[in-house]
């Protein structure tokens, strides 16, 4: 699919607009693989979009397409989309921009209380961050890799402000892939404020404080 003349409405279609499938195997993306062709500015540019745009995107889709839709930019293969944030072709302040914004899809859908939102909350760190966990990625002799975890720690920590448990654990899930220098301190450092009112998270947590997570 060659989107590298796309508008932002084109692409948002080509995402969002289809059936929600129960089925793994049915979903569209994985039916009907594609590869995709998009120039890598307008890639995060538009990825930021999302990220920004929640209520317009459930304005006209619902929350099921929306999580769907966010599960193939960021964890089904849509590597044109997703790695573009490590792209040093991309000047740093616009993939900078486009991490930061990624707690804001949180507050929009992704806490909407609906078994597709809370899903979509725990895993979606987990496709961003899983190759710094797997040692895909490594910040110590990669500057890229140093200042794209450095900021997506910082994303992890705001949503961390969150008052909702499926974004709180979410969030501490994603400190554990990041392994980021301040992932422990942070979660740490969570655990001692009252903020993890759910004992589910406040276990959790502590879990992924041991290691003992996936």
């Amino acid at each position: 699919m060659d989107l590298r003349n796309a508008t932002y409405d084109q692409f948002v279609t080509f995402v969002f607009d289809h059936y929600p499938e129960d089925e793994v195997a049915d979903k569209w993306y994985w039916k009907n693989p594609t590869d995709v062709e998009i120039e890598p500015r307008r890639a995060v540019e538009y990825l930021t979009n999302v990220f920004l745009g929640g209520p317009d995107l459930l304005a006209s889709y619902t929350d099921r397409q929306v999580t769907e839709g966010l599960n193939y930019l960021l964890g089904a293969g849509a590597s044109a989309f997703r790695d573009q944030l490590w792209n040093a072709d991309v000047p740093w302040p616009e993939r900078q921009r486009c991490i930061a914004a990624i707690p804001k899809i949180y507050a929009d859908v992704l806490e909407r209380d609906s078994d597709a939102a809370a899903s979509c909350a725990y895993m979606l760190w987990d496709w961003i961050a899983y190759d710094y966990y797997c040692g895909n990625r490594d910040p110590a002799s990669n500057g890229e890799d140093a200042r794209v975890q450095d900021a997506m720690c910082e994303a992890l920590r705001s949503l961390l402000e969150s008052n909702h448990p499926d974004t709180q654990a979410g969030a501490v899930h994603g400190l554990g892939h990041l392994s980021h220098r301040e992932s422990a301190r942070t979660i740490q450092k969570f655990l001692a404020s009252d903020r993890p009112a759910d004992d589910r998270v406040r276990k959790y947590a502590a879990q992924v404080l041991e290691g003992e997570f996936q």
